[in-house]
């Protein structure tokens, strides 16, 4: 304790230290109630920060939903995903197509006849240098093979050949016995552009043609009875925005429709966080009359004030043409106790049936001019959540200067106090010093007169 002396007392034998203290403690009293009052602005400022997150998540589900992106998605659906698999881009015209897929694009491929024991078996044993030429989608190159070739130095010669015209040569072994070590040569690219034509063959050794001898090596395919050859069995320029991935022979019929699950799930986000902004606005606002505890933001009017003006926009009616006019038409309710509820039979009912309606309903008619349902409480929000001007922000920019002013109040009565009591410290040490003296010079008159007294007496 600032003042404290160890000795304080000890030459009046009163309890000067505990006396002093106890002035002290009483003093400290103003200044007590401003740190409990600190402490109940930190709080607020807390609570105020957790009501600002979850009212910009909702403002963030308000904007989504206020977005005409948000209802261009698209999603695709095939009678049979064993045929072919789809993607499509946002916004693209829905319908459904029936596809009939008759071959797949396949690479050119050539194969040796017969098999050597091993890939370091000869290809050329003649004693002479030999002649190998072929071509890719008529681009030709031809290689001297020089007697002693091996199998796996052709392959090699082929691939380093600076005249390659487009096709890759490996050495496999197809397991047709004990001489199964082949050449195989396959084309770079897919299709007929890829198509690979042997002109001249080694006489010692020759390849066939492995894919391609009878049949196109494009893909063949019907979108709607018309049909097509494309080199790749991926495609994207048959129906618009929509890229099919060839997997097999077959027909399937594929069907691109606008992803309401994406909607849905976007109006249940916005409804359970609508829940989480009214219960924490609540439960902080509120005064419990058991405890006779109010909440952190109890006295924050604008906050309630901006909860029931929420509530308002978001269950008011909108104009507009459509069967959706107001969130009861999506299932949401407002009940007695001030809670919200969300049916989602109505809310899946709804979309599946009037997604347009719903669409119209969020984002308005510019042509009839009415605003949108999400646009409103978009800026509801917005203005809400203003990091300029925000009431959240104000009402913490207020409860902020407050607590910086309640602790330089706090240091100034501490310092002032501490002054105070160090003064008061010393005139106690002076007043203890005094009464010692006091107390000697009684001591010693005590003595002193007791002597006379016994001197007397003899």
């Amino acid at each position: 304790m600032v003042g404290s002396l160890s000795s304080l007392g000890l030459g009046s034998g009163l309890d000067l230290q505990n006396i002093l203290d106890q002035l002290k403690e009483a003093d400290r009293y103003p200044i007590r109630r401003k740190e409990s009052s600190q402490v109940e602005y930190k709080d607020k400022i807390e609570k105020l920060d957790s009501v600002q997150a979850k009212l910009l998540q909702g403002k963030e589900d308000a904007l989504n939903l206020s977005l005409q992106s948000t209802y261009m998605g698209r999603s695709t659906s095939l009678s049979d995903t064993s045929v072919l698999t789809a993607n499509t881009l946002e916004g693209v015209e829905t319908g459904s197509y029936y596809i009939k897929v008759n071959s797949l694009a396949q690479k050119s491929s050539w194969k040796a006849d017969t098999g050597l024991a091993s890939k370091d078996a000869m290809v050329n044993d003649t004693g002479g240098d030999l002649t190998f030429s072929y071509s890719v989608n008529g681009q030709g190159t031809s290689l001297n093979v020089a007697s002693g070739t091996s199998l796996s130095s052709l392959a090699s010669l082929i691939n380093s050949d600076e005249n390659n015209p487009g096709a890759t040569a490996s050495v496999i072994k197809d397991g047709s016995g004990e001489n199964s070590y082949k050449l195989l040569l396959e084309s770079d690219s897919m299709g007929e552009e890829g198509r690979i034509n042997i002109t001249e063959q080694l006489t010692s050794y020759n390849i066939s043609e492995e894919t391609g001898s009878a049949s196109v090596l494009d893909a063949e395919i019907e979108v709607g009875g018309v049909s097509y050859q494309r080199a790749s069995n991926s495609i994207d320029d048959i129906i618009s925005g929509t890229t099919i991935n060839l997997q097999s022979t077959g027909e399937t019929t594929l069907s691109v429709v606008a992803d309401k699950q994406s909607v849905k799930d976007e109006i249940k986000s916005f409804v359970t966080n609508l829940k989480d902004i009214i219960s924490e606005i609540n439960k902080h606002s509120s005064y419990d009359v058991e405890a006779e505890e109010q909440g952190a933001l109890y006295d924050v009017t604008s906050i309630r004030s901006f909860k029931s003006q929420l509530v308002n926009d978001v269950m008011r009616p909108y104009e507009g043409s459509g069967d959706i006019t107001s969130m009861v038409d999506l299932g949401l309710e407002y009940t007695r106790d001030g809670g919200i509820t969300l049916d989602e039979d109505v809310l899946n009912n709804a979309v599946e049936t009037n997604f347009e309606a719903v669409k119209e309903f969020m984002l308005g008619n510019s042509e009839n001019e009415t605003e949108g349902w999400a646009d409103s409480v978009n800026e509801r929000l917005r203005s809400a959540t203003s990091s300029v001007d925000g009431i959240v922000k104000l009402e913490r920019n207020s409860a902020k200067d407050t607590l910086d002013r309640l602790a330089k109040q706090i240091t100034n009565d501490q310092q002032r106090l501490d002054k105070k009591y160090d003064i008061m410290a010393k005139q106690f040490a002076q007043l203890d010093s005094y009464m010692n003296e006091m107390n000697s010079m009684s001591s010693y008159l005590t003595q002193h007169f007791n002597a006379l007294d016994s001197s007397k007496d003899n």
